[in-house]
């Protein structure tokens, strides 16, 4: 639509689809979403995802959440709409309807002058979640400028957004249009601009699916917290929100977005250590309805079962008791594909089985 939905439209939309339940993809030899979208290794990376993706569908997943990268699209603009394509297609083969993330404000360059990231053979860090290496204190020290923000790469990361919701604005295949992930995180109110320009573009594409963007600080003092979360809620056609927290927050999280009226997506949760799992939060997203994509599938080079850095620091500064550093943050499967926990597949499958179910 070229206006933002009513709640009414929105859960009439949301009621035909059924329960989504899914995950962050990224294929597990992977380094990174440019690793994931470059031509460099396209075809290994795509036969890693079309397995990985096979398993999503076996174990009853119907949706992933896929990030589109603008540094591949600066660089290889055509072999990227081509992998993006690609990808597409094979999420369809495999039954998984398709959440696109357009911006978002992770990994974003620093300094005054764009310098482009380096295509072909990514480095990673072994034990650092993400495979992140760590940043010099220089580059710490730099400002962090999203792509739009540089004026030679305004009009650019726009041909993006376009050329991308144009050629799905009417495909089924997709599910939502993702405006920005975590919006503030980095870069503050700055990213309120941004917002209202994306959802805009967007917008005037007129495509079928709903547009959103994600409330991620946390809601259990009642309120959100920053005013471009606040703004990304008065934007969104269904409300998107992250949440890590153990089960009492995050019914406190459920219970505050459910006022707003609209469908929601929990478009990050799965933090073993910080005591959001599978055993408890699985069943009360299929009892709630909420559609959901936990972080991570298959262990892979991105390294997301290990503990975000700022947790290592809280236990080093005799603040992190209450983590259980003896289990993965995220992820579901190990790198030969066998569960890291059989129990929680077994949990997953069941209440998937059951939400089919419901709709036949």
């Amino acid at each position: 639509m070229k206006r933002q939905w009513t709640c009414e439209e929105a859960n009439a939309w949301y009621k035909e689809l059924g329960w989504l339940r899914g995950c962050n993809f990224i294929g597990s030899d992977c380094v990174n979403r440019l690793d994931m979208w470059q031509r460099y290794n396209c075809e290994q990376k795509l036969a890693t995802a079309e397995r990985e993706l096979a398993l999503c569908q076996r174990i009853g997943f119907n949706t992933v959440r896929l990030w589109a990268n603008f540094d591949v699209y600066y660089a290889e603009p055509e072999s990227y709409m081509e992998i993006f394509d690609r990808y597409i297609e094979l999420c369809g083969k495999y039954g998984q309807k398709v959440m696109v993330v357009l911006a978002h404000e992770e990994d974003l360059p620093r300094g005054e002058v764009f310098v482009p990231k380096a295509m072909g053979e990514q480095a990673y860090a072994l034990g650092e979640h993400q495979g992140r290496i760590p940043m010099s204190e220089e580059e710490k020290a730099k400002k962090p400028y999203h792509y739009m923000e540089y004026p030679e790469l305004h009009d650019l990361y726009i041909e993006m957004v376009q050329r991308t919701v144009r050629k799905y604005a009417n495909d089924e295949r997709i599910i939502c249009w993702n405006i920005m992930n975590e919006p503030g995180i980095t870069i503050g109110k700055r990213s309120i601009p941004i917002l209202d320009e994306l959802f805009a573009v967007t917008r005037a594409e007129d495509p079928i699916q709903p547009l959103t963007a994600d409330i991620w600080r946390g809601v259990s003092r009642g309120d959100i917290a920053t005013a471009e979360e606040k703004h990304a809620l008065e934007l969104s056609d269904v409300i998107s929100f992250h949440s890590y927290q153990a089960y009492e927050k995050l019914v406190a999280e459920i219970r505050f977005h459910q006022k707003t009226g609209r469908p929601l997506f929990l478009t990050e949760w799965l933090h073993r250590i910080n005591h959001n799992d599978i055993a408890q939060v699985y069943p009360l997203l299929y009892i709630t309805g909420v559609a959901n994509y936990c972080w991570g599938f298959v262990l892979g080079k991105t390294q997301t079962h290990e503990p975000w850095p700022s947790m290592w620091e809280q236990w080093d500064a005799g603040k992190g008791d209450h983590y259980d550093f003896t289990k993965w943050q995220h992820d579901l499967f190990r790198p030969n594909l066998r569960p890291y926990d059989p129990h929680e597949i077994v949990l997953i499958e069941k209440f998937n089985k059951l939400a089919d179910e419901d709709r036949a």
